[in-house]
C-alpha cells in the first residue's frame, strides 16, 4: 500500500454517488486537489481516480476511472480541468 496516493474504501459513496476519503488519508496531501489523478484504495482493491472536489473540512470526493490500474497508470501525476 506504500504506492497509494489516497487510502480509501472504493465501495463507499457520498450522497452524489462519488467515492470519498479525507485529505488526512493522503500520503502527499499537497497533491490532492480538484482534477488530480491519484491511485486510491486499500489492501483489498486499488483504482486510478480523478478528484472532483476537496471540501473545506478535508473530505475528498472522487470518481473512479473505468479500467484496470495497469491501463490507467499513465494518467497518474496528471491534472485535468
Amino acid at each position: 500500500m506504500d504506492d497509494l496516493d489516497l487510502v480509501a474504501d472504493l465501495n463507499a459513496q457520498d450522497d452524489d454517488g462519488l467515492g470519498w476519503s479525507t485529505v488526512a488519508d493522503a500520503h502527499a496531501p499537497e497533491r490532492v486537489r480538484s482534477g488530480a489523478m491519484l491511485l486510491a484504495g486499500n489492501s483489498q482493491a486499488q483504482a486510478v481516480v480523478r478528484v472532483v472536489c476537496v471540501d473545506e473540512d478535508g473530505q475528498v470526493h472522487f470518481s473512479i476511472l473505468p479500467g484496470s490500474v495497469a491501463k490507467n497508470r499513465h494518467l497518474l501525476d496528471r491534472t485535468v480541468a
